[in-house]
């Protein structure tokens, strides 16, 4: 058995210590075995970096420039090729945007 003497202090409010001792009763341990517990099972994700901001707005620019083009499609009948290929130019830049995240 590992020897644990690192602790810190954990602020929670009586709801949350409340959920804590109910939880921990219901998983038939302590308190501290079961956070012990919740610490050695808990996936964390990494954070989305910054980056993919510049993604998020690409991708909503298409969205936007998608919606005036099926306006217009719906308004004239047809969508001119200098629409689609704009759109196509878009789609193409947030490929490479998306290309370089992976």
């Amino acid at each position: 058995m590992q020897t644990r003497n690192k602790s810190f202090l954990l602020r929670l409010t009586e709801q949350e210590y409340a959920t804590l001792k109910r939880k921990s009763e219901l998983a038939g341990l302590k308190m501290n075995p079961f956070v012990v517990s919740l610490i050695n099972s808990c996936e964390i994700h990494p954070r989305t970096p910054d980056s993919c901001k510049a993604l998020a707005r690409q991708v909503a620019a298409v969205g936007n420039n998608l919606n005036q083009l099926a306006r217009i499609a719906n308004f004239n009948g047809k969508a001119e090729d200098a629409y689609l290929q704009e759109a196509q130019q878009i789609m193409t830049r947030i490929w490479l945007l998306m290309k370089e995240q992976l």
